[in-house]
């Protein structure tokens, strides 16, 4: 393989492309030019990290097991991380190597199953001849779930479970992959030390019939006591590519134990486009007779049909695990439930899963209070299934632990829909064990670990009134300060008013700011006093920001380990921390009204991902975009407090919430009034309803599966089967695929659905962007070809394309999003902007132009936040015109 070298800022890799791109005729594709530029290794270009400030050519070896190393060892690394930390320790390559691909049979297309394990993307350019359209990159498996017990595949070579169908026209190829040095995905390598980035590109010939079910990622709930420990099971299905769109739809499922059916159901008949996968939802209805533990295995049977014709039937078995409460102690289990939530109609996102950690007797729960369930966050790359995370639970009698997944070992880092998950899990555990005779705590202790710990810190502060306490154990403060962004190519070109605007979008995952939220809240952050990952800093900032809330310096509890790294087996099994445990597991609660009469200040910057304190909750924000803050008798308006009333004094605050005993009330912020309760006879012209709030990447949170709507062009069904993919690969999330006439059907008949809708394309090239965009929801609009305009600002600029949100056509409380562009390479590089992994700073919309290839952000046309009615955003929008 050969490639070139460059800077990399972190989770920007989105925003850009090649930057030969600053270097060509505006008119010529990078992509292409590299792809077909001929290898010579005097020709160099700049470069910020190399001598001299020029980097050329350079040459890569790939090993016998598949993998290729990239290093730049004659780099003076530890000059570059002198002054820039970490974050000079992140570079990327552009690499290429050739590939031929054959003609299968008379068909004009063939598929071939693709993975790139640790790389970012990829892309396939013809090796000769013109280019029918902009190339096409893949987001690769940057966190190598291919590795994971779940991706090994052991039917089919060289490719893993979530290997990607594509088809291709037979020919030879260049293929160009973009590998990544991520310091959260390979860590430090050490001092005089050069970063390497290891990669594997694996591509077999895809010989899959019209449909396949990937029985590697079955998920079925264990059963206790011939019981299932959920109601729920997911089944994967995939098609090949390149099947000229034969209509696949799984209609059925049937299951078999021992020869007696089980009650079952598959929620809605799926359709499977294809290279497209489908994890299916199947609802098992509850039976009060026991499966015999003699059965070790189930016999599922799906049916499909094809193009509209007679069912077909796939048949396999699935292994069962069975355990019993007559056997102590019980081993963790696995249950299974819908994530985020069951939607009032139609299938969930997707399944989810959690292991449960019983206590050493479970009979103590049954007989005593029991105390808060444990409730923990993993680390990344963490399996929730390995007994080194499992078998670390603080030991309690008749303590119960419950371990999400979070969606996977990495998730959305226990942010938007992870943290759904999260509680969702927690609800089901206390559901399902019921049928064991156990009636678990209603109270809440969080812990977490490195990643997880963040998490605990993260979801604990945006729903305080849900638990009792905290343990964030070698937990980072937020991704800014993990692995700092100053070495965004954005920067040296973007507007600083735009790059503020941007930043904006990470500010509701920003934990110190939501500091705030954890005053008087039990808290013990743990931290080994070696630790070179995440070092003890983060803890102790932290704890000292809650603690300037507070007002009181002594007590939260700070225990950093001598000698201990960042992880440990007994992290959470030391004295010290069972010790703090007991302490709080003994404490009386305090009530909301002593927490009122105490005082404290409510953070959001989204109301959507955040509950309340001591009953009361911001459910509205004046600007969206910005932070609000409610002071509620807080300690430094004590002086000027007149009587016993509630103290409420609110920074970019619309509308609250008060919860009581007696009633609930919502109260807004009148100017010259403060807050008053929303009746006619106070509010003469009460607020619009409550609009769902952004940024983008909550499009990931979403209620039920994506809905894709394409319009009649080619590129539309190519983006969405890539994006399709990729929200299986990293979030498990199901998708579901609708021309605009099927669209407008479901919206007409009240079936869209509840889940997060993304329309591709423009008015001429897609009725329902015409019919939506025709509702003038949000100020965009497209006059005629190749024209956008925004808030009446014309941008007529070719390679130039737009993502934003809309409101959800059918579903107040969801979320919809428009890609377009004035032509294909716009859309293109609109639908890049799409989230896939967390950190991405993108607000509510984006205009790209084609400048961002070389200069990120600086490439942006505008961006910003919709207001609290999806109109023009003044204080928190930026456009160049």
């Amino acid at each position: 393989m050969a490639g070139l070298m460059l800077s990399s800022g972190m989770r920007e890799h989105p925003f850009t492309g090649s930057p030969l791109a600053a270097f060509l005729d505006p008119s010529a594709d990078p992509d292409v030019d590299f792809a077909r530029r001929k290898y010579d290794q005097n020709e160099t270009w700049p470069s910020e990290l190399t001598f001299g400030g020029r980097a050329g050519w350079e040459v890569f070896e790939t090993g016998e097991n598949g993998w290729t190393e990239i290093s730049y060892p004659k780099l003076n690394w530890d000059q570059l991380r002198s002054d820039h930390g970490w974050a000079s320790l992140q570079y990327e390559s552009i690499v290429r190597t050739t590939l031929a691909v054959p003609k299968v049979g008379s068909s004009p297309l063939t598929p071939i199953l693709v993975e790139v394990i640790q790389g970012v993307e990829y892309a396939f350019v013809p090796v000769q001849g013109p280019l029918h359209g902009p190339i096409q990159w893949y987001a690769g498996d940057v966190y190598a779930f291919a590795d994971t017990q779940y991706g090994t595949r052991l039917s089919r070579g060289s490719t893993s479970n979530f290997a990607r169908s594509i088809a291709l026209v037979p020919g030879e190829y260049v293929v160009l992959v973009r590998a990544l040095y991520e310091i959260r995905m390979f860590g430090d390598p050490g001092p005089s030390k050069p970063p390497v980035i290891r990669f594997r590109v694996a591509m077999v010939l895809d010989d899959t019939g019209d449909l396949e079910v990937v029985t590697g990622l079955t998920e079925i709930p264990d059963l206790i006591d011939g019981k299932f420990m959920g109601d729920w099971i997911s089944l994967v299905v995939r098609r090949p590519d390149g099947l000229m769109r034969k209509k696949v739809e799984v209609r059925n499922i049937c299951m078999e134990i021992e020869g007696e059916t089980l009650d079952c159901e598959v929620v809605d008949p799926v359709r499977v486009w294809e290279g497209q996968t489908r994890p299916l939802a199947v609802r098992l209805h509850y039976r009060n007779q026991g499966i015999p533990k003699s059965a070790d295995e189930v016999k599922i049977t799906l049916s499909y049909s094809l193009n509209n014709g007679p069912d077909v039937p796939i048949t396999f078995l699935a292994p069962l695990r069975h355990l019993s409460t007559s056997t102590q102690p019980l081993p963790p289990f696995k249950i299974t439930f819908p994530a985020p939530l069951l939607p009032a109609s139609g299938p969930p996102a997707y399944i989810s899963f959690a292991m449960v950690v019983p206590p050493v007797d479970i009979l103590e729960t049954r007989s005593t209070p029991p105390p808060p369930v444990i409730l923990a966050s993993h680390g990344a790359g963490v399996d929730i299934t390995w007994a080194s995370w499992n078998g670390s639970m603080p030991v309690r009698p008749g303590g119960w632990a419950v371990l999400p997944t979070g969606k996977n070992e990495w998730g959305e880092d226990w942010h938007g829909g992870s943290m759904l998950d999260v509680w969702a899990a927690r609800e089901a555990f206390a559901r399902i064990v019921q049928r064991i005779g156990v009636n678990p705590s209603e109270e809440t202790l969080l812990i977490g670990h490195s990643n997880g710990g963040q998490g605990a810190w993260h979801i604990a502060a945006r729903y305080p009134d849900r638990i009792v306490g905290i343990i964030a154990a070698s937990g980072y403060l937020k991704v800014q300060d993990y692995v700092p962004y100053i070495k965004l190519t954005s920067h040296h070109y973007a507007d600083p008013a735009l790059m503020g605007i941007l930043m904006s979008a990470l500010t509701p995952y920003n934990n110190d700011l939501y500091s705030s939220n954890l005053a008087h809240i039990p808290i013990m952050a743990v931290h080994g006093s070696v630790d070179t990952n995440v070092t003890p800093r983060h803890g102790r900032a932290q704890v000292g920001l809650i603690a300037s809330w507070e007002g009181q310096h002594d007590k939260i509890r700070l225990l950093e380990v001598p000698g201990e790294y960042h992880w440990w087996d007994e992290i959470f099994r030391q004295p010290a921390v069972s010790d703090w445990i007991h302490e709080v597991q003994s404490q009386k609660r305090r009530t909301w009204e002593q927490d009122r009469k105490e005082g404290f200040t409510l953070t959001t910057a989204n109301p959507d991902e955040t509950g309340g304190r001591a009953g009361i909750r911001i459910v509205e924000l004046d600007t969206p975009g910005r932070l609000a803050r409610l002071d509620v008798n807080a300690r430094q308006w004590k002086g000027e407090r007149t009587g016993d009333g509630l103290d409420l004094r609110g920074m970019n605050i619309k509308r609250i919430e008060v919860v009581s005993a007696e009633r609930s009330s919502t109260l807004v912020n009148v100017k010259g009034k403060g807050f008053v309760e929303d009746t006619e006879s106070i509010v003469p012209h009460p607020p619009a309803p409550i609009r769902a709030y952004g940024p983008i990447i909550r499009l990931l949170a979403t209620s039920g599966p994506i809905t894709f709507v394409i319009g009649n062009s080619e590129l539309h069904l190519d983006i969405v089967k890539r994006l399709a993919h990729d929200l299986f690969l990293y979030h498990r999330v199901d998708t579901r695929i609708l021309d605009a006439m099927e669209a407008l059907g479901h919206t007409a008949r009240g079936t869209l659905g509840e889940g997060s809708v993304i329309v591709l394309g423009r008015p001429e090239d897609n009725e329902y962007a015409k019919w939506i965009l025709g509702e003038g929801k949000i100020p965009v609009e497209f006059p005629t070809k190749g024209i956008m305009t925004v808030a009446n600002r014309l941008v007529y600029e070719k390679s130039t394309g737009i993502i934003t949100l809309h409101p959800h056509p059918t579903a107040p409380k969801s979320l919809a999003c428009l890609i377009a562009g004035n032509d294909d390479e716009g859309l293109e590089l609109a639908a890049r902007l799409f989230p896939i992994r967390t950190g991405v700073p993108l607000p509510d919309w984006v205009i790209v132009g084609a400048r961002s290839k070389w200069m990120g952000a600086g490439g942006f046309v505008g961006a910003g936040f919709w207001d609290g009615e999806w109109k023009w955003n003044e204080a928190m929008s930026w456009i160049d015109r």
